[in-house]
């Protein structure tokens, strides 16, 4: 009966859940060096109001070589609507997680520890910008972000926005409320 009334409590998150991918540009500037990519993902996920913002598997590419940082992550910011869009602001320390590339034995980012970040990013289902400034030491990093959304599915409860509702949405609900 415990299992029923967890799945039941699953479904029901999914319906108040959602999440949008955005296939991104991204500009990093260390100091003065500027480099740029295409088709970055950023992942913005709303609870009620309050927001994940998370660029996966972030690599900075440089003069050709590339340096895989990790997971960037800003959690459990609450969300502003003016003018037909969603601001979120942030200003705290991040750290950097591992990510799951498999084409990269190591990552940077977790070795660097807590670091400080300044973000500002503005949504809409669509579109999406965003800037975020790391300082470390005497190196100012800003990654500059933005992009658009594919054609999202219009079911209800479809949280992964595969265009169905089903046990992958009630895990990925699972997995937001316990890494949240």
């Amino acid at each position: 009966m415990k299992k029923f009334y967890a799945f039941l409590a699953a479904a029901c998150c999914t319906m108040a859940l959602s999440a949008t991918t955005y296939n991104c540009h991204i500009k990093v500037t260390v100091n003065d060096y500027v480099t740029e990519q295409d088709q970055v993902k950023v992942e913005v996920t709303e609870n009620n109001g309050v927001y994940d913002l998370n660029l996966k598997n972030f690599a900075l590419v440089v003069g050709g070589e590339t340096m895989p940082v990790g997971n960037i992550a800003v959690s459990g910011v609450t969300g502003v609507d003016e003018y037909g869009y969603t601001t979120i602001v942030y200003n705290d320390n991040i750290t950097i997680t591992n990510g799951d590339d498999p084409q990269y034995d190591i990552w940077y980012g977790p070795m660097l520890g807590p670091v400080p970040v300044k973000l500002v990013s503005r949504f809409t289902d669509t579109a999406l910008s965003a800037n975020l400034d790391i300082a470390m030491g005497d190196m100012a990093i800003n990654v500059a972000v933005f992009g658009v959304a594919p054609a999202e599915s219009t079911l209800d409860g479809d949280v992964n926005k595969d265009g169905e509702v089903n046990i992958a949405d009630v895990n990925n609900v699972i997995d937001i409320i316990l890494n949240n």
